[in-house]
């Protein structure tokens, strides 16, 4: 389940060429793929976690912390890699993402300022009525905290998440009824 392009290459300005243009356009249209696929990576993450149905994890994703903070905990991910949680970053930023949908509200949006550094990403956006151009670069956050060594905490990326879009910083775990 790759990423439908490499998030961390840049897209070119539109205006610059006809292939720009015909690029930035297939990313345009791939959003709502995007949202789509988002969820259905949350629903695998359910299903390799177990839960029944799997998604239940998609409709409480804080019912997932506990097991997504052991997992990110671990110094070597290729384990759980291997046993279906690939890649393992996707995994993770979907989870992210959807855990603050829910917690915070927004979707994923597609950055169209071509000054931007994150132009031509999908970001968490419209979470913000009084500052609809906000957006949290959730796959960024991502990716720095898989660099951290072992003892990462699931909760610190969450709040700092929260953090970022303006909203109550405090982590509720659902994992156990």
């Amino acid at each position: 389940m790759p990423y439908p392009f490499d998030p961390e290459e840049p897209i070119s300005d539109p205006s610059n060429s006809d292939t720009a243009a015909r690029a930035w356009d297939e990313r345009r249209e791939s959003l709502s793929d995007w949202r789509d696929l988002s969820r259905e990576v949350v629903v695998r993450l359910g299903e390799l976690s177990r839960w029944d149905p799997p998604e239940t994890l998609l409709e409480n994703p804080s019912h997932g912390l506990t097991h997504m903070h052991t997992i990110c905990s671990m110094d070597d991910l290729e384990p759980f890699e291997m046993i279906g949680y690939r890649p393992f970053d996707l995994f993770l930023t979907m989870y992210c993402a959807e855990y603050m949908f829910s917690d915070v509200g927004g979707a994923w949006v597609l950055d169209e300022d071509p000054g931007s550094s994150t132009f031509g990403r999908f970001l968490i956006g419209e979470y913000d009525t009084d500052r609809p151009e906000a957006t949290v670069d959730v796959y960024a956050a991502v990716a720095a905290f898989l660099e951290e060594p072992k003892g990462r905490s699931l909760r610190k990326l969450l709040e700092s998440l929260q953090e970022s879009m303006g909203a109550l910083v405090g982590v509720q775990d659902t994992s156990y009824p």
